[in-house]
């Protein structure tokens, strides 16, 4: 062997050389070639972000055009994906359906580069019975948007969403405005009370107006009654959830 080395070092480095590029190549391919894994991650570095985290719901409407623009990265190219909503306590929810960018297999699909976008529009997930929950009507709620693969139904990532009321809550604090301006007109009428006799009007018209003022009255404090609950009513409505913007 010693004169084997002496003889044709080159021959022997050449061939370690070789050896090693080759146990190299299949360490190598061993670590970067995608497999599946058992918590549903092919790359291991998969990621899902939304163009805002705060989701305007509008509660009862039928059919809301709201949308949520969602990017994925880090996925295998060609790995297919499905999302789903899942808000704790409810059945998640497969929104799968109602984005863009589908394929025929109503998946999305890494492009390439591994990546993917798309855009999620609401619609029936405003209703009453939105089917984000079985009978949920807690409709701000912080929500998880999560990445399934298709083949195992594993998550494979996910990401925060916060759906709250921003529409509906401006319309609120605009009823309040108008329910405290009709209450201001209806306590000045109050306060001003029948006051003296015009010099203009006959004692006899006077006596009738004294009669009937005390009726009157009740109906201005009935209605300031009636008023002040439903500024307050209204104003229950405008609690805003600690994951929510005021």
């Amino acid at each position: 062997m010693t004169k084997v080395i002496a003889t044709h070092p080159r021959a022997v480095v050449l061939t370690l050389i070789a050896a090693g590029l080759l146990l190299g190549l299949v360490a190598g391919n061993a670590i970067l070639s995608p497999r599946a894994s058992a918590d549903g991650h092919i790359s291991g570095v998969e990621s899902v972000v939304t163009g805002d985290v705060v989701v305007n719901h509008q509660l009862g409407a039928r059919s809301s055009r709201e949308q949520v623009r969602i990017w994925g990265a880090g996925f295998a190219p060609g790995q297919e994906v499905i999302l789903l909503i899942n808000d704790g306590p409810g059945t998640p929810s497969d929104i799968t359906n109602y984005v863009s960018n589908k394929s025929a297999n109503n998946t999305l699909v890494a492009n390439d580069q591994g990546a993917w976008t798309t855009v999620w529009t609401l619609g029936r997930f405003t209703r009453q019975r939105s089917g984000i929950g079985p009978g949920d009507g807690d409709v701000e709620r912080m929500r998880t948007l999560s990445v399934i693969d298709p083949g195992t139904f594993d998550i494979i990532t996910s990401a925060p969403l916060a759906f709250c009321r921003e529409s509906d809550r401006v319309a609120i604090a605009e009823n309040i405005a108008g329910l405290e301006e009709k209450l201001a007109l209806v306590q000045a009428d109050r306060d001003e009370g029948l006051g003296e006799k015009p010099v203009n009007v006959s004692d006899a018209a006077w006596a009738l107006a004294t009669a009937f003022y005390p009726a009157y009255e009740a109906t201005l404090d009935a209605e300031i009654v009636e008023l002040t609950a439903e500024i307050e009513a209204e104003k229950g409505k405008q609690g805003v959830p600690d994951h929510c913007s005021a």
